[in-house]
């Protein structure tokens, strides 16, 4: 079994997700959760734990869908909320998200992750715990989750456009 080292997972919105696996997105935007004093990385490969806490209010299920991970190729910070808005067009996010993103914990930079979204060829059903809970931007699975034979969403040339875009749109202001 080719597993991801240590069973790390980021919460994201599983529209996120959803919109990386299509190739519309290939960038994370984070500053933590409401329990993350400081949002890092935690690791360069880590499963896509989903969740639809932010997306539509709902609460936690009882299993978790497992169906992607993603490897970091590229990250910046951005400190203000016009290069921010730059991305407006190459996220799943609206315009009023990623300005309420921008104003909580106005004090730090926004983390802009470039990934390469991978899909499981097997997807994985979790068992929801209270570890998993909550408003945390990483958590350590239990389950053991198989990478092999993942296919990539996007090809290498595609992504590598992509995430040129992206930089073209942030180094705009500097």
């Amino acid at each position: 079994m080719n597993k991801l080292p240590n069973h790390t997972a980021l919460k994201e919105w599983a529209s996120v997700i959803a919109a990386l696996d299509r190739g519309k997105q290939v960038v994370l935007i984070r500053k933590g959760g409401l329990a993350d004093p400081h949002f890092g990385l935690e690791a360069d490969r880590f499963y896509l734990f989903p969740t639809n806490y932010h997306d539509a209010g709902g609460g936690e299920p009882d299993r978790v869908p497992i169906t992607h991970w993603a490897e970091v190729v590229r990250t910046w910070q951005v400190r203000d909320l016009e290069t921010l808005l730059r991305l407006d067009a190459v996220v799943e996010h609206d315009r009023p998200t990623l300005e309420t993103r921008y104003r909580f914990r106005p004090d730090q930079a926004i983390n802009v992750i470039a990934v390469r979204a991978w899909r499981l060829a097997k997807p994985a059903s979790i068992k929801m715990t209270e570890a998993y809970g909550g408003c945390r931007s990483w958590v350590s699975v239990d389950e053991e989750i198989d990478i092999g034979g993942s296919v990539p969403a996007l090809s290498e040339s595609t992504l590598q456009a992509k995430v040129e875009s992206v930089d073209a749109l942030l180094a705009a202001v500097v």
